[in-house]
């Protein structure tokens, strides 16, 4: 079962602004004073960027948690997973929303993400481990 990301407005104004940023450095360095370096660095910072904002989901298979964050990939087994919380964190993670799920796996193992519909994706979680605890925000 696959769960895209959900993504703020704010998340998206930022990556879309810097992709702005990063095409124009990219026209100066191909049209106005050519540099190679720059336009295979912003070939390359476009391309993450857009990876990143196209290609972010979770994926429940097999008993393990896959995360995909544009090119970088996680799997976490759901039978290691101990807690889940819901928090709010606009930094951290591979997730394109404020609003998160905070997964503690292992031992001092910390991951959020955020699925869209995020009940369904903890139920599903518990499915497969149902010694998983909700714990509350306070």
């Amino acid at each position: 079962m696959e769960f895209s990301s959900k993504k703020d407005m704010w998340m998206g104004l930022i990556i879309w602004a810097l992709i702005g940023v990063f095409v124009w450095i990219f026209y100066e360095s191909t049209f106005i004073e050519f540099n190679l370096v720059g336009i295979m660095v912003m070939t390359i910072m476009v391309g993450l960027l857009l990876s990143i904002w196209f290609c972010t989901h979770y994926k429940i298979e097999q008993g393990i948690l896959k995360i995909s964050y544009g090119p970088i990939k996680k799997s976490i087994a759901i039978e290691d997973i101990q807690s889940i919380r819901l928090t709010v964190n606009p930094f951290t993670a591979p997730a394109l929303l404020m609003y998160k799920i905070e997964i503690n796996y292992r031992k001092y193992k910390t991951i959020s993400i955020s699925p869209i519909n995020q009940e369904r994706f903890i139920k599903e979680l518990q499915k497969l481990n149902p010694k998983i605890r909700i714990m509350s925000n306070e």
